[in-house]
């Protein structure tokens, strides 16, 4: 992707979305961009992150909103089935600095 393509994406993605659409855990944290999933995440405890990513009901809400919401397609595709935390968080961390350094 080009240089030019990333920065308009960049403005897109890590904006924050309209209050309507923020995104609910079930702990009540609201998130209204990119950089408040990665650190709502990091602090969920397991079953939390479980509630909302799991391979029981093949549910991964956070993939979803990212898709629906912020509209990264690429990132809600590299998300949709990673069920670990870590690795979720360090996903979501790579597209962050790959955005902000374009």
């Amino acid at each position: 992707m080009a240089k030019e393509d990333l920065k308009v994406l960049r403005e897109k993605f890590l904006s924050d979305c309209p209050p309507d659409k923020s995104f609910w855990t079930c702990n009540g944290t609201v998130v209204r961009n990119i950089y408040e999933l990665k650190n709502t995440i990091n602090a969920l405890n397991d079953l939390a992150f479980r509630y909302h990513v799991n391979n029981d009901n093949h549910k991964n809400d956070f993939a979803a909103w990212i898709h629906d919401v912020i509209e990264d397609n690429e990132l809600a595709k590299r998300l949709r089935d990673i069920l670990d935390k870590g690795k979720y968080v360090a996903v979501i961390e790579k597209r962050i600095k790959q955005l902000e350094s374009a």
